[in-house]
């Protein structure tokens, strides 16, 4: 395979939108219902959230929405993309002024990527590509862990607005659109306030701000209220939806080339099968394909059921793992989530039970918590979601029986774990059958006391660090200096510790980890994202191209989200 076909390769199974060019993402993106109206928002007025768990396609809309304005040339569009904002955490714990330099970052990145967009029209002027030249350099030198320059001019938020309305109307543009992805992904509560408050200031008639969000994990200011100051977009395709399977068999047709996609069209159930099992998450379905189809080694003539239980297993371990890897990202909900992965487990359980005399169409993949739900569990439930095991879908009423939250289980979890109780010889015409025939109204009942257990509340406590001077314990997670000695209370830098994180707890096979290690110098985490030509990694038997992009793209999320 030439380099030029690797590269061809690569681009159609890169998962992240945001690396995609106008042209990629024209030619391989499938029309859904909700595209336009989703779109409609996004190039209009006001400001949106889109909300939705990692691989839903958020990143997606806001480049789809950047290229039409681009193209109809009524409004300003503007792409940021802030997924590098937890390299910024370190300065948290060492400087006083830490979220003033974190606000310049932002503005910074929003100015790069003004001018980036206002360059697309014609060339800069003498100011602008100052502008563009000291805030390209001020992004550079914070992420790489340097000061500020004492010089450097601090923007407010008014003058930034200010800048972008006077700028554009420069340029003929009426209005300005702000798409900022990756925004409110960052771990780091702090980080995530002080974006929401300027997000909120940059707010006028000819200004509009869109971001992305996840849902359960986002930290909004205290100022900054959602349905108020901008409106909540879901963007998670809903696997229950019509013409669902339609749609994924399209993207195997329009975004394969015609040597892949004909090997894969051949067994329809299949494709099914993985669409299912995706959960309405289109990255998780190209995951899924490119490890059927074998895209990075030997070409496959027909695709095998073993290989795609295969790839449906993993997405399920991957999911899972994206969500335990919240305990090193969010070390303070340690225990949150090692009470998240019991209930995991017992939601599986209970629906196992609740399927086993029922027919192929009367099966439930939704469990009903009885409301109101306790803070732990709120919370519990809001970290499975922002990983997508858990899809919230709002209450109902059973009159005397209670009012229910109910929650539908990661399809690739329901089928990996047996929830549907369709036997271990199960076809895959009857698990199909089962997903997409079932009754949209059963689901399994139950209880958090009865999931989890009467002291499942005294197991959720925050994780937080004891003084280092006196071992005492701290009062709260936002304590400065120990309450008993009067030590000053430092955190260890969460962005750090990821970066020396083994490749381990990466969403990769164990196979894969101990060929990596064997086979090259990479280790951990940081040796990755060092390996910026893919030099190492591709000398990795077995990994050609698209795992090697994939590999890289699942470092970068690792400290990134």
């Amino acid at each position: 395979m030439s380099n030029s076909d690797d590269n061809l390769l690569a681009s159609v199974f890169e998962e992240r939108a945001e690396y995609l060019s106008a042209t990629e993402l024209a030619e391989w993106t499938v029309e859904l219902p909700q595209d336009s109206r989703i779109l409609a928002k996004l190039k209009g007025p006001g400001a949106k959230l889109l909300s939705g768990p990692r691989g839903s396609g958020k990143s997606s809309y806001l480049r789809r929405a950047y290229f039409e304005m681009l193209d109809e040339n009524k409004t300003l569009p503007a792409y940021v993309n802030f997924s590098r904002s937890l390299a910024l955490e370190p300065i948290f714990h060492t400087r006083t002024d830490a979220a003033a330099i974190f606000r310049q970052w932002v503005i910074a990145k929003i100015l790069v990527g003004l001018t980036i967009a206002i360059e697309e029209y014609g060339e800069l002027s003498t100011e602008l590509k100052r502008v563009h030249d000291v805030a390209l350099e001020l992004i550079h030198a914070l992420e790489r862990g340097d000061s500020p320059p004492d010089d450097q001019k601090k923007w407010a938020p008014s003058q930034l607005l200010a800048f972008i309305t006077s700028t554009a109307d420069d340029y003929g543009f009426r209005r300005t659109n702000l798409l900022l992805d990756d925004a409110a992904h960052a771990f780091s509560a702090e980080q995530q306030r002080e974006f929401f408050e300027v997000f909120r200031e940059l707010r006028s008639r000819s200004v509009a701000c869109k971001a992305a969000v996840y849902p359960g994990i986002t930290s909004y200011s205290p100022n900054f209220h959602v349905g108020h100051e901008a409106e909540l977009v879901d963007v998670w395709l809903d696997p229950d939806s019509d013409h669902y399977c339609e749609l994924m068999h399209h993207i195997v047709s329009q975004r394969l080339p015609s040597d892949l996609s004909s090997v894969l069209l051949q067994s329809p159930i299949l494709i099914d099968y993985l669409a299912y099992a995706a959960s309405g998450l289109p990255r998780s379905f190209l995951v899924m394909v490119s490890s059927v189809l074998h895209v990075d080694s030997t070409a496959v003539s027909t695709v095998k059921r073993k290989d795609a239980d295969a790839a449906v297993s993993a997405n399920s371990q991957s999911v899972v793992q994206l969500f335990t890897s919240l305990s090193k990202k969010l070390p303070r909900y340690g225990h949150f989530v090692v009470v998240g992965q019991e209930l995991i487990g017992r939601m599986a359980e209970l629906l196992r039970t609740f399927n086993q005399n029922r027919s192929v169409r009367k099966k439930a993949v939704v469990v009903a918590i009885s409301s109101p739900l306790d803070q732990e569990l709120e919370r519990i439930l809001g970290l499975l979601e922002y990983a997508g095991i858990v899809r919230d879908l709002g209450t109902v009423s059973r009159g005397v029986k209670g009012v229910f939250q109910r929650y539908r289980l990661h399809y690739s979890v329901v089928v990996d774990d047996n929830c549907l109780n369709l036997g271990q010889s199960r076809s895959l015409e009857k698990m199909v059958e089962a997903l997409s025939s079932r009754d949209a109204h059963a689901f399994a009942r139950s209880r958090g006391t009865t999931l989890l257990g009467e002291d499942y509340r005294s197991r959720c406590v925050l994780d937080l660090a004891p003084c280092p001077s006196c071992g005492a314990a701290r009062v709260s997670d936002d304590a400065r200096f120990c309450m008993k000695c009067g030590t000053e209370l430092l955190d260890t830098s969460v962005y750090e510790q990821l970066l020396r994180t083994d490749i381990s707890e990466l969403p990769l096979t164990q196979k894969r980890v101990q060929s990596i290690k064997k086979e090259s110098s990479i280790q951990s985490v940081q040796d990755i994202l060092v390996d910026e030509e893919s030099t190492q990694i591709r000398g990795v038997a077995k990994i050609g191209p698209v795992w090697a992009a994939r590999i890289r793209t699942l470092a970068e999320e690792y400290v990134s989200v």
